[in-house]
């Protein structure tokens, strides 16, 4: 039978006549610096991480010393067994350094780069808790992507923009939607079904698919860059233009002489055009609902953000540079360019006003009738709920009413009196206003201007 592993006691008093024995040959061994981790590893000790040599553990030598008598190998391994001897508080602290210092030699050798992972996490994480409307999904995403993420809330905050400026004119401007900068997207407004509902969420997709495309194509995020664009023919007659602009000469392509128009008469796609593909579907991934919709509310946010998603797409623009000696256009390069913002808000507002009232289906599933892939439904809003009046202040709809508000004595637009006081009268209030005037160029070069305060008569409505 062979030999059982020895008791804590026996195992002690072995270590301890084996040592008596040996204690000649180890100190010499000691001296030469063989089966120390200092001398093969060429750094601190294991103990402890600040190069000072640890406290021997009682009896810890001995155990080690008794073992090599079996088996001795070029790194020394250390056998720790258990006994009931009285712990040492100082030996306990630099079995943690040990365990510290290799805990980050397996992060990298460099102390810079597990600094600069917890930082960015922890920018992450905080960036993203100020953010209390995110969902629990909506807070993963932000978390994995703070680059992306901060893009959004860039289109956001835009599309909250060109909401107010937008709707100015009208009984409900959006200003239930921020508050002292801070977006209120759990406004009850986007709890409803009104075309003006309708509007914003198609305007939040819009916002957050513009500001991404664009922080693509400028090359500030690293999950996405310029679109690709053409096929490998293009590309050929791209990199035969390049030619051309450094000055070589080519023959003419073979479809030249057949009547075609060479490379240099022709524009070519090249630049960083908008990465839309990328910018729509991380739009998707945030603003749409994970699973599919089972309730006409759901329905009709995914519908207004698929709208908001493809007018920026459709409204595009290509933008051209042109290259060639002594600054004529011989040839351009040419690559697509997000649009306008302004006119996107324009085209939304407009199909805001001729939005689709439709009406549920008798089955109770949540469905839309018509049917919203339906060619005419394909491009414009649609809404499930009478919009109100929102002449009063009623929290429960997002409305803050229009009392106080400024509008024009004899417009017959929305803005006029007659139509934004709800038939309540308006009140003529002087004010003083400071205006730019007597401004002066001063050499060189800027120019001086004085505050001159003028008084206006504004009608406020009651």
């Amino acid at each position: 039978m062979g030999r059982g592993k020895p008791r804590p006691g026996e195992a002690l008093v072995t270590a301890e006549r084996a040592s008596e024995r040996e204690k000649g040959q180890v100190d010499e061994e000691e001296k030469k610096g063989i089966g120390r981790d200092t001398g093969e590893r060429g750094g601190s000790p294991a103990g402890c991480c600040d190069g000072s040599s640890p406290p021997s553990l009682p009896g810890r030598d001995m155990r080690e010393r008794a073992s090599s008598n079996h088996t001795r190998e070029p790194t020394q391994r250390i056998q720790v067994e258990f006994s009931m001897a009285p712990r040492n508080p100082h030996v306990n602290t630099c079995l943690f350094a040990a365990c510290l210092c290799l805990w980050r030699g397996m992060l990298g050798h460099s102390s810079l780069g597990p600094k600069v992972l917890a930082e960015s996490v922890l920018n992450s994480n905080a960036m993203c808790m100020t953010l209390p409307w995110l969902t629990r999904r909506q807070f993963g995403l932000c978390v994995r992507s703070p680059e992306v993420m901060a893009s959004a809330l860039q289109g956001i905050h835009l599309a909250l923009h060109e909401c107010q400026h937008q709707l100015q004119e009208r009984r409900w401007d959006c200003s239930d939607l921020s508050s002292g900068g801070t977006v209120l997207l759990n406004s009850a407004i986007l709890k409803r079904g009104f075309r003006e509902s309708a509007f914003v969420f198609s305007l939040l997709a819009a916002g957050v698919t513009h500001a991404v495309a664009t922080a693509c194509s400028l090359g500030e995020l690293q999950s996405c860059g310029c679109a690709r664009q053409g096929t490998e023919n293009q590309k050929l007659k791209l990199s035969q233009l390049q030619s051309l602009s450094r000055g070589k000469s080519l023959p003419p392509m073979p479809s030249s002489l057949w009547g075609q128009p060479s490379p240099q008469d022709t524009w070519e796609w090249g630049g960083c055009s908008a990465d839309f593909a990328y910018a729509q579907r991380f739009t998707r991934h945030f603003l749409d609902p994970r699973r599919k919709p089972r309730d006409a509310h759901a329905r009709m946010q995914l519908h207004s953000h698929r709208v908001g998603r493809k007018v920026v797409s459709e409204l595009s623009k290509r933008r051209c540079k042109c290259h060639g000696p002594s600054g004529s256009c011989q040839f351009r390069t040419c690559w697509l360019a997000a649009p306008d913002f302004r006119h996107v808000g324009s085209i939304l507002r407009d199909r805001m006003d001729h939005a689709t009232l439709s009406r549920l289906d008798n089955r109770n599933s949540g469905a839309f009738w018509p049917r919203l892939h339906s060619s005419h439904l394909a491009k414009h809003l649609i809404f499930y709920e009478s919009s109100p009046d929102f002449c009063e202040p009623d929290p429960s709809l997002g409305s803050s009413g229009t009392h106080g508000r400024p509008c024009v004595k004899s417009s017959p637009q929305p803005d006029g009196c007659s139509s934004l006081c709800c038939g309540r009268g308006h009140n003529m209030l002087q004010e003083v206003r400071a205006q730019r005037c007597q401004c002066r160029f001063h050499w060189c070069c800027h120019v001086q201007c004085e505050e001159c305060p003028s008084t206006e008569w504004v009608s406020v409505c009651k």
